[in-house]
């Protein structure tokens, strides 16, 4: 959970001061939309080489490397700020667009590491869970996300009213995701992780294999693209775009913008054990456990459709209601997806969802550069609320006419 706070404070901060920078270093919408989709397609292609490697050598290790790689890459981020840095990667035939390009290389490198986290993370709890524990324990890693979310507004705020530039926040987040590793390998010993909390004893019966169905596997791969692909649409979109919207179109000042935004991650918060928690009593009182998140992603993307009803609204306070209340049920989606993935072929599982998460960062690197454009040209976020509130109940229909019993 802490290494998920770490991963989304160190890339939350931008999407928060993204306004801020748009002028001092012509970071228009545009622009700000390619820096979405470098980060976005290289955490595609991290989701893959960090999914092979996790399931050949484990998260013991390889958490701790992903974990400093993202770390320096948000260190070097400020840097962009210096001529003697930005010059280096400056292009001839654009002057002054130094800082543009290094801050592109940097989020690039940090998309890239940042992938490295989920396999290590969906490993770790595969293997410390139950199946009946698992949406809970998950909601809990993913509550990491939320909660690093609603740290780094106020956090920004706080070094404004002080006198510190953003510089500061890149710094010391940073510098605290280095302070993870030692307490990682202290706590997590050799061979911690060999065993699944749910594996049969011993002295059970051995029940023979069933034998591989490729239909029916492609079923299941299938229906979990269609909620990976809804909820990270959904959840990327608001994530990158929230504090521009309130303080580009909505007019909120940066100051408001800082404390709006961390009520939409409370939202999520909430939602993100909800969900855990609902599954859990529906198992309790008696409903199977598959049928049981399927009801459960059933009322969470109902919740979530509530952005789609920032157009309607026209803007002001009941589109910041709709959009906080949106939150509790994209981030409620997130264990179910887990959950869901976890129940893959064991021994290549970190592989599968690596695949997975590489089409949906793809996915989402394309949805993050034609909404740049989109919005720069006409300033407004309609289209991306309204895919937002939407793209999850794709994933219903995957679940409901693909995964079988």
């Amino acid at each position: 959970m802490f290494a998920t706070l770490l991963n989304y404070m160190d890339r939350q901060v931008l999407p928060q001061i993204g306004t801020e920078l748009k002028n001092q270093y012509s970071l228009d919408d545009a622009r700000y939309g390619i820096v979405g989709r470098n980060f976005a397609w290289a955490f595609a292609f991290g989701a893959i080489c960090f999914g092979l490697i996790a399931d050949r050598v484990g998260p013991r290790m390889l958490y701790p490397f992903v974990l400093i790689g993202w770390s320096l890459a948000g260190l070097a981020t400020p840097l962009m700020a210096d001529p003697k840095y930005s010059s280096l990667v400056e292009d001839p035939n654009q002057p002054g667009s130094g800082p543009y390009y290094w801050l592109l290389m940097c989020r690039t490198l940090l998309g890239f590491f940042e992938a490295g986290h989920w396999p290590c993370a969906l490993l770790t709890a595969r293997q410390v869970l139950t199946a009946k524990d698992r949406p809970l324990g998950n909601g809990l890693l993913q509550s990491g996300a939320s909660l690093g979310a609603i740290l780094v507004p106020p956090y920004i705020w706080a070094m404004r009213q002080l006198g510190g530039g953003w510089e500061i926040a890149f710094w010391t987040i940073g510098a605290i995701g280095l302070l993870w590793v030692p307490v990682w390998l202290m706590l997590v010993k050799r061979g911690d992780l060999s065993h699944r909390a749910d594996a049969p004893v011993a002295s059970a019966p051995k029940l023979p294999d069933k034998p591989f169905d490729l239909r029916h596997f492609l079923r299941i791969y299938i229906a979990l693209l269609s909620i990976h692909l809804g909820i990270n649409i959904s959840w990327q979109f608001i994530r990158e775009w929230l504090p521009k919207y309130l303080k580009e179109s909505l007019g909120f000042s940066a100051d408001a913008a800082d404390f709006i935004v961390p009520a939409y991650y409370i939202s999520a918060e909430l939602g993100c054990f909800a969900f855990g928690f609902f599954v859990r009593y529906l198992v309790a009182h008696g409903r199977e456990i598959h049928s049981a998140r399927v009801m459960g992603y059933a009322v969470f993307a109902a919740i979530t459709a509530s952005a789609a009803l920032v157009p309607i609204l026209g803007g002001g306070w009941p589109a910041v209601i709709a959009i906080v209340i949106a939150g509790a049920g994209i981030l409620g989606l997130h264990p179910c997806y887990y959950a869901l993935v976890q129940e893959l072929p064991a021994k290549h599982m970190a592989f599968f969802a690596g695949f997975l998460t590489a089409i949906g960062w793809f996915t989402v690197g394309m949805v993050h550069k034609l909404m740049g454009e989109h919005i720069k040209a006409t300033g407004s976020y309609d289209v991306g609320f309204l895919l937002a509130g939407l793209a999850p109940l794709g994933g219903l229909v995957g679940l409901l006419v693909l995964w079988r019993k």
